[in-house]
């Protein structure tokens, strides 16, 4: 930081690149900033950075003429924005033809036998909001190079003496592993070869190669992201990995492959990308079941894409147009991003008309707009006078439809006549999901319970419109995990009575995905208490017994001091009752509660289950907290 510049920064580059790594001089050009003042382009010709590499080039004994390449401001300046600091770069291609000698002719092209390797930005102005250029106070070098280009260049030609193959980083180690996977999948090799620049694959065997590509490549970037926290979703980077996902999954489509397969591949990045970035290695089955989820909600709707955009583009020749109707249409109903229609119609040597496309998004976005000014109001205004359907029971996913739409600080509150979201309620946190409309998604972050009317809190601005039919698909994983923990509570419930007393009553609970707690009227609990309720609970998983529920009359139970429930709370005609044990719904268990929870079918299903602390929260009564599932297997490691 302001030790070294210009020169020093290429005599550095110079050194590495051609003494340590030994590229053949004859073979490398360099570019330098030449800006074109007719189309207004800042600052002034690079002098510096010409004359330091034609030191370079003239010490080998080649002609800085040939080996020096100006580039404009498209390719040799660089901008983080608008505004902010930027400058000039200089880069380092090689030439990759057998012969080596194209003169410099295939720089900054489109030819991938022509490569950069190394990028050097001289950061010395900053883009000022008015337009103009000032120098900034210090002057700072920023180097970015293609190490796995390099990598792969020096494996492909066995150290610069053979250049007659394909040369390209996906022909190295590092691709290696994930072609074998995906050859495994698919039933089809991979061969090496190259289309031609712009072309989408002249043959089979051609696009088969750019498929396996193309899916070994973003499911790197995918994973990476996903592991750093980053989510697939409808908005800014969220949305740039969901269209690299679907990208990659309609390419799965070129290898014959159908069903998931995506997230199949990052058991195989993890294994031999773990050491350099542990995160994947650690995170990797939430990686993998982020992708799942995700190209398996993509997956209902591409088969019907395609067939929708074959059916228009099998009416026109070579040259034609896809129109905005159509690609906004895949779009809205089938969730295809711009960018994958534009790549099917390549395919197809057509084009989208993408001004059409983006008259027919700005109508839509303005709809949006009109929908969505509403004033901000308290969840205690909203008029819940729609009753929601709860089929959540013994459904994961159901078609609704939008009764109401209403906004609550950052949120909005999705009202649907049908739901399979667990609504929180009775200790039980609430459940989140995805709703979907054509190929448009909305995260349901939290369900809240307004008189009989299910709420569903989505993040952002954006919700789907009063009146329109959508599906709503549970977060299953994350489902399964609480109803482990409640089923437990019910156990953790069974044997304190057994170790304790049958006077040590419940005074609350709470269940999540993650934990439960459990409050009860009574003394500290022993080491040996605790330990004891442990075994008795954890025995009664391993006898995997029967977990029913039924609906019955309160009439019918309320005498009943097997059955348990709780003084205070008010009871309808009806009641639900869960029951551990004894035949399915024939209220003979060894553990019945009145619970309008979800819940496993068999104790088997908890897994685990361990006490992890005991504490009092008031005069007279004490907390349980405890876990069950993998949180209690980690616990116990």
């Amino acid at each position: 930081f302001g030790d070294y510049f210009k020169r020093e920064a290429i005599d550095f580059a110079w050194e590495l690149i051609t003494e340590v790594w030994k590229f053949p001089k004859h073979r490398l050009y360099a570019t330098v900033y030449s800006p074109n003042k007719a189309k207004g382009d800042p600052a002034e010709f690079d002098q510096e950075a010409w004359d330091a590499w034609a030191e370079k080039f003239r010490a080998a004994g080649l002609d800085p003429a040939i080996h020096i390449v100006n580039g404009n401001k498209k390719d040799n300046f660089w901008m983080m924005g608008d505004t902010g600091p930027c400058g000039p770069c200089t880069e380092l291609h090689v030439d990759l033809t057998p012969a080596g000698d194209t003169q410099g002719k295939l720089v900054n092209g489109s030819d991938a036998r022509c490569m950069e390797i190394w990028n050097l930005v001289f950061i010395q102005f900053n883009a000022n909001p008015d337009g103009t250029f000032s120098p900034l106070p210090a002057r700072h070098v920023d180097t970015g190079m293609g190490f796995e280009r390099v990598a792969g260049i020096i494996q492909c030609t066995k150290n610069f003496k053979d250049f007659s193959g394909t040369i390209s980083n996906y022909e190295s180690d590092v691709f290696a592993p994930l072609f074998r996977r995906l050859e495994e999948l698919s039933g089809k090799k991979y061969a090496s070869t190259l289309p031609a620049p712009g072309s989408a694959g002249a043959n089979e065997q051609e696009k088969i190669d750019v498929a396996f590509r193309v899916i070994a490549d973003h499911i790197r970037t995918l994973s990476f992201a996903i592991a750093d926290g980053i989510q697939p979703g409808n908005s800014d980077r969220n949305y740039v990995l969901r269209r690299i996902l679907r990208r990659a999954v309609r390419y799965g489509r070129t290898l014959g492959l159908k069903g998931g397969f995506f997230h199949k591949l990052v058991e195989v990045l993890a294994e031999t990308m773990g050491d350099i970035f542990p995160e994947i290695r650690t995170r990797k089955n939430i990686v993998a079941e982020v992708i799942r989820t995700e190209e398996e909600s993509f997956n209902r709707t591409l088969d019907k894409g395609i067939a929708l955009f074959e059916e228009e583009a099998n009416k026109l020749k070579a040259g034609g147009v896809i129109t905005g109707a159509l690609a906004f249409r895949l779009y809205d109903e089938q969730g295809f991003p711009l960018d994958l229609t534009q790549l099917m119609a390549r395919e197809r040597g057509l084009t989208v008309d993408t001004t059409g496309f983006e008259k027919l998004m700005e109508e839509q976005r303005a709809r949006a707009r009109a929908a969505q000014k509403k004033e901000v109001i308290t969840l205690s205004e909203i008029k819940a006078d729609h009753p929601t359907t709860f089929v959540g029971y013994d459904q994961t996913e159901t078609t609704a439809k939008v009764l109401q739409v209403a906004k609550v600080k950052n949120r909005s509150v999705v009202i649907l006549d049908r739901s399979v979201c667990y609504a929180e309620m009775g200790g039980q946190v609430g459940d989140t999901a995805v709703i979907r409309q054509g190929g448009r998604e909305w995260r349901v972050t939290d369900t809240q319970k307004s008189g009989q009317t299910i709420l569903h809190f989505i993040e952002g601005d954006e919700a789907p419109e009063t009146g329109a039919a959508v599906e709503i698909s549970l977060d299953q994983t994350r489902r399964a995990a609480i109803q482990r923990h409640h089923t437990v509570t019910h156990l953790l419930h069974w044997a304190l009575h057994e170790v304790v007393s049958a006077e040590a009553s419940q005074k609350g609970s709470s269940v999540d995905a993650e934990k439960l707690s459990f409050d009860f009227n009574g003394q500290a609990l022993t080491p040996h208490q605790i330990a004891e309720m442990e075994r008795l609970v954890n025995a009664r998983i391993l006898s995997n017994e029967p977990v029913s529920w039924s609906e019955v009359s309160y009439a019918q139970v309320k005498g009943r001091p097997d059955i348990m429930q709780f003084f205070g709370d008010k009871y309808g005609e009806s009641v639900r009752v869960v029951q551990v044990g004894g035949q399915p719904s024939k209220l003979n268990g060894w553990s019945m509660e009145l619970c309008a929870g979800t819940h496993v079918r068999s104790t088997g299903e908890i897994g685990l289950f361990r006490i992890v602390a005991e504490s009092a929260i008031a005069a007279g009564v004490r907390r349980i907290e405890a876990v069950a599932g993998l949180a209690a297997y980690d616990r116990a490691r």
